[in-house]
């Protein structure tokens, strides 16, 4: 058993697949103790955009160097939290890095284990899957979903694989976890990344779905926003280029959206 792990036994209960990411109390907390403006920086999948949806106060996602002197002047005096891929060198800001924003190896076991349903086996792979992911949220929720998908036997042989992948990791389970996807999901994941969120009246009036509901880990419910449903822009890229919208495609969901 991993250092530091809590033993079968002791709290540790079966779980399905988690409808909403897991809880980060100490990064939560660190953002009430900040004054002023906090800046998360880091590459897409590093749990920015989710990390924003469950602080309570204002916040900005997918911030540029250009955006920064707009939002400082209309949250003039506010505390602020902004998320961005860029350094952003803002005087008094107190900073976030993608290494700060990296799960510590429990966390990558209860998403392990919500994806598994089995406490177990997760403990089993965590400390594997923590190598290999180096705790990346998005990488570690990706490969979380990819292994659940596959028979419990076999999973420990998957998971070995994925060190002998010359590709960029993402790049190998993205195409994979969709292929995964009944027909009713892919065609909610295709939709959704090209819109900033739907609830259920929007589903039903853009035909997109009547079961609308989280498919972790490309969609996520709000929870600063009850009953809405957004693909993490850490994803977005990525689920464009795997389930494109042909020009006419994207027209009318866009046209329709607006409306």
């Amino acid at each position: 058993m991993s250092k530091g792990r809590v033993p079968f036994g002791s709290g540790r209960l079966r779980r399905r697949a988690a409808a909403r990411p897991i809880a980060r109390p100490g990064l939560l907390a660190r953002l009430d103790a900040a004054p002023g403006i906090v800046v998360l920086a880091g590459g897409a999948g590093a749990g920015k955009s989710t990390l924003l949806d469950a602080w309570s106060g204002a916040t900005a996602d997918d911030v540029t160097a250009a955006d920064v002197d707009d939002i400082l002047r209309r949250h003039h005096g506010q505390k602020l939290v902004l998320a961005t891929v860029e350094d952003l060198a803002i005087p008094g800001s107190v900073q976030v890095r993608a290494d700060e924003l990296a799960f510590a190896e429990d966390e990558t076991y209860q998403v392990l284990a919500a994806a598994f349903a089995d406490a177990e086996a997760a403990d089993v792979l965590a400390p594997d899957l923590h190598l290999l992911t180096n705790g990346w949220p998005g990488l570690v929720a990706l490969t979380a979903v990819w292994l659940a998908q596959h028979p419990a036997h076999e999973r420990r042989a998957r998971l070995l694989t994925l060190a002998r992948c010359e590709a960029e990791l993402a790049d190998y389970l993205v195409p994979a976890v969709v292929a995964g996807l009944s027909g009713a999901e892919r065609e909610l994941v295709r939709r959704l990344a090209h819109l900033p969120g739907i609830d259920a009246r929007l589903a039903d009036r853009l035909d997109i779905t009547e079961d609308l509901r989280a498919i972790p880990p490309f969609v996520q419910q709000l929870l600063r926003r009850p009953g809405w449903f957004v693909v993490p822009e850490g994803w977005k890229a990525a689920l464009r280029a795997e389930l494109p919208l042909s020009a006419a495609e994207y027209s009318r969901l866009h046209d329709a959206y607006f409306a």
